[in-house]
């Protein structure tokens, strides 16, 4: 792999900083320029604009995640630890982000939107092989269509934007797990040692 140059790294980390504790909509390329200790001519050499330098880091992220569901597909444990480890992956990426980031990537500038559908689509469609293992195995309904699957997964990320629903959590962390443990559990009781 190709060593990135100093200033890009650092370009990248003063963003990813930035943007944890203040969200991407508001912070400016000079407040990263100046975190950084690079130009703003040093900035564009990398990145044409601001929503460029945010779908470099979100394909890190999304490479990420990538990785670590490839290595849970190939793992040989039941179906719900999977999910119990997916559920893990979600609560650490949220909470990393911080409160404002999570609002902004919920309210998505149209910029980003057609970028944030694909990388979506990815990550769900490595999802699919991993429920439709499960499938074969007896651990998820067979009768589970993915296309319904998909579709529930798209309502819950319109409920996570609710702002009075959300704004009865602590944080939005805790909404976000509070979609994702419905998602995969729905009523029932979230398995032992699971719990928020």
């Amino acid at each position: 792999m190709k060593k990135e140059p100093k200033k890009k790294v650092q370009i990248i980390a003063a963003a990813d900083k930035l943007f944890r504790r203040f969200g991407f909509k508001k912070v400016t390329v000079e407040e990263i320029c100046q975190v950084a200790g690079a130009s703003k001519m040093t900035f564009y050499k990398y990145f044409p604009n601001k929503n460029e330098l945010i779908k470099h880091l979100w394909q890190i992220m999304i490479d990420d995640s990538m990785e670590k569901l490839n290595q849970l597909e190939k793992m040989d444990t039941p179906f719900t630890e999977k999910v119990n480890l997916i559920l893990k992956m979600k609560e650490e990426a949220t909470a990393n982000m911080g409160n404002q980031y999570v609002r902004d990537y919920l309210e998505m500038v149209p910029e980003l939107q057609d970028f944030y559908n694909n990388i979506f689509t990815l990550v769900m469609q490595k999802f699919m092989v991993i429920i439709k293992n499960a499938q074969d195995k007896g651990e998820v309904r067979k009768s589970l269509r993915p296309e319904f699957f998909l579709a529930v997964v798209n309502m819950m990320m319109e409920l996570a934007k609710n702002e009075q629903l959300a704004g009865i959590y602590q944080n939005y962390t805790e909404f976000a797990l509070e979609v994702n443990n419905y998602l995969y559990y729905g009523m029932m009781p979230v398995p032992e040692g699971n719990e928020q």
